[in-house]
């Protein structure tokens, strides 16, 4: 099953959860989604929560602000930068070493290293800070 979607703001308005129970309805009306979201995407998705006996849902507020923190954090992808010397090359879609690069200064802060591809050929580019000069 696909993860369910909680954007920023949904996650900034976490703190206005109390530790009391709520219905599907108030906890959407909290965080700002439509109510179909908890029951469509939440609910199957593993939001803890209690049936009573007329069958009602309720979601107690702290359990439902701890699910949506391990949501967002199983969520996020552990990028990684290319390594020095490397830069990614748009005709290959490949990352390329760099061999022989030339600076050329855009201005006071920032530099481009310079290089052909050694796939393609094509002149590939990699921003850096400035090392040198005045600054």
């Amino acid at each position: 099953m696909r993860q369910p979607l909680l954007k920023h703001t949904h996650i900034v308005k976490l703190g206005r959860i109390l530790d009391m129970l709520y219905k599907p309805s108030e906890i959407a009306d909290e965080i700002g989604v439509a109510q179909d979201t908890v029951y469509r995407s939440y609910l199957p998705a593993g939001l803890p929560h209690v049936r009573d006996d007329q069958d009602n849902i309720w979601i107690h507020g702290p359990a439902f602000v701890e699910w949506a923190k391990q949501t967002v954090s199983r969520k996020k992808s552990k990028r990684v930068g290319l390594t020095e010397g490397h830069a990614w090359c748009m005709k290959c879609n490949l990352a390329v070493q760099l061999t022989k690069p030339k600076i050329k200064t855009i201005n006071r802060y920032l530099e481009l290293l310079q290089a052909p591809c050694p796939n393609c050929g094509k002149t590939i580019n990699r921003a850096r800070a400035r090392t040198g000069g005045n600054q």
